[in-house]
């Protein structure tokens, strides 16, 4: 039996752990373990979801928006998001709650087609009244809102009234999260969190603005340390401050963006994608090396214009400065007695360059929940069925981002003008409906429809779409809405379309047969085969 010796050579007893020490480092979940090699050093603080952000927001923000302006993946990324989610801009479609408002469903009916007529007055007036910088449409602040909440997590609005000769005095101001901040850049308390003053329930009070942008303190503004207190919403409940984020955990108070988690593997790849540039300008230029026996710095003095040169260092000289021979328009090459040129051998673009950055921007576009076709645009590998199945789950993504985004953002718009539009009288309420303070989310319920999903194969989804409505699964405002239209503008316009051709003395019911195409996904993708029909 082999003993343990100690340094007095004497034998070592060994004593085992107490069972309470080692029920400690013995752990339930092999995540917890506080043994194993791979975790031991592995022991991040248990920080709440605002303590952890606190600090490091403004930091995070800056990375993200140097490269959103200097990196093309991540820029590209933002944009292919926003045109996804926002495109030109949403589609108003006003659902009163009949129910609630007890009231005819058709007069429920007139009352949405009349407010989504004042809201398109509204929304895409030339003058650009809905906005309070007076720049974009609706849809264009809707866009920078929504490029914001994927940058900075968050987007921030104020609702402000400027009876300024607009029909409408509502607008609204697009303000950059930089400027949410305590006054004089104060700590954090418990009822002030990030510029955000909240209740006894964690619900917001105030807010407080920055009246200029932090960043802008090489321009002269007398009002740079100053913050304006803005309250969420009035005594009687109209919306003063809109603040639209996707919180992680309870208890967060700011938002996050998608860019976060990626932020090292875009900067990484950056560099990677230039270093191999690099290599590969630096491996075109330099294609040859003359070798030569001789003297190297005599050399180098004669191509820079030194005059003392050995005899033979001069004919060199004079050999390569001589006619090169022409044989036909070809051109033949010679070197000087003693001398060998050697070709470089590019190894750029690395051979594995294509595969490694592939992988990265499968990682990256995951982050922000998009394909890697998205992001990259590269759709050499796809087919029918893989494009309709990345298609169809990478929408729905979009979808709950644009609903969660229109009940955050746009909803408390949408409320505070309609409650205006009813004052002025630009909307009529019918006859026994309450007020509208009274039933505020019932006149104000509302779908938004935003851009078109799009078709991978027309054909054969519109042909889905009509068996959908066929067998009463869907309905024809469901289909125009994936597809970014307006079912009662579409059967308008159809109804148009068909008194004009029966003015003209066309038939609008004439239709061409045509034959079916195969709907099987499998006979889509399979290549087809030579040979195979009647001979």
């Amino acid at each position: 039996m082999t003993e343990l010796l100690g340094p007095d050579g004497r034998p070592v007893k060994i004593l085992s752990p107490p069972r309470s020490t080692a029920r400690m480092l013995a752990a339930g979940y092999s995540g917890a373990s506080v043994t194993d090699p791979d975790l031991a050093q592995w022991r991040p603080p248990l920080w709440s979801a605002q303590t952890a952000l606190s600090p490091d927001r403004p930091v995070l923000a800056a990375r993200i928006h140097d490269l959103a302006r200097n990196d093309g993946w991540a820029s590209g990324g933002v944009t292919r998001q926003v045109d996804a989610v926002i495109g030109a801009g949403w589609r108003l479609s006003s659902k009163p709650n009949a129910r609630s408002l007890k009231i005819d469903p058709e007069v429920a009916s007139d009352l949405a087609s009349e407010i989504e007529a004042a809201w398109k007055d509204f929304a895409e007036d030339p003058d650009c009244w809905c906005d309070a910088e007076r720049r974009l449409s609706m849809g264009g602040m809707l866009a920078l809102a929504f490029r914001h909440r994927l940058m900075d997590g968050e987007a921030l609005a104020a609702i402000l009234w400027l009876p300024r000769g607009g029909r409408f005095a509502t607008s609204v101001q697009v303000i950059d999260p930089d400027r949410l901040s305590n006054p004089y850049n104060g700590i954090d308390t418990y009822w002030r969190r990030q510029g955000i003053e909240l209740g006894e329930h964690g619900e917001p009070l105030a807010y407080h603005i920055r009246r200029s942008h932090p960043g802008d303190q090489n321009v002269f503004d007398p009002k740079f340390w100053t913050w304006e207190r803005i309250p969420r919403e009035t005594s009687f409940g109209r919306r003063m401050v809109v603040h639209a984020f996707e919180p992680g955990r309870a208890g967060q108070y700011r938002g996050v963006s998608i860019l976060a988690p990626i932020i090292k593997r875009l900067r990484m790849l950056g560099r990677y994608d230039e270093a191999e540039l690099q290599a590969a300008v630096l491996n075109a230029v330099m294609a040859a090396f003359v070798e030569s026996p001789f003297d190297h710095d005599q050399f180098a003095s004669a191509l820079g214009g030194g005059e003392e040169l050995s005899a033979y260092q001069q004919q060199r000289l004079d050999y390569y400065q001589a006619a090169p021979i022409n044989v036909g328009g070809a051109k033949i090459a010679f070197t000087f007695p003693g001398e060998k040129v050697i070709l470089t051998k590019p190894n750029h673009p690395n051979s594995v360059f294509e595969a490694f950055e592939r992988a990265s921007l499968r990682n990256i576009a995951s982050a922000m929940g998009m394909t890697y076709e998205q992001l990259s645009m590269d759709w050499g590998q796809v087919n029918y069925s893989s494009a309709r199945a990345a298609l169809l789950e990478v929408w729905r993504g979009f979808a709950a981002r644009k609903d969660h985004f229109a009940q955050q953002f746009m909803a408390p718009i949408y409320a505070a003008w309609l409650e205006e539009a009813i004052d002025r009288g630009a909307v009529s309420l019918p006859k026994g409906a309450p007020e509208f303070r009274e039933t505020k989310a019932a006149y104000c319920a509302a779908r938004w429809i935003g851009p078109g999903r799009g078709w991978v194969d027309p054909h054969k989804e519109a042909t889905a779409a009509t068996e959908r409505m066929s067998a009463g699964l869907s309905t024809l405002e469901r289909e125009c809405a994936e597809q970014g239209e307006d079912y009662l503008e579409t059967i308008q316009q159809r109804a148009r379309e068909r008194k004009e051709m029966i003015a003209l003395g066309l038939d609008p019911d004439l239709m061409t047969d045509r034959k079916a195409v195969p709907t099987d996904d499998a006979e889509q993708d399979r290549p087809a085969k030579r040979g195979t029909g009647p001979a």
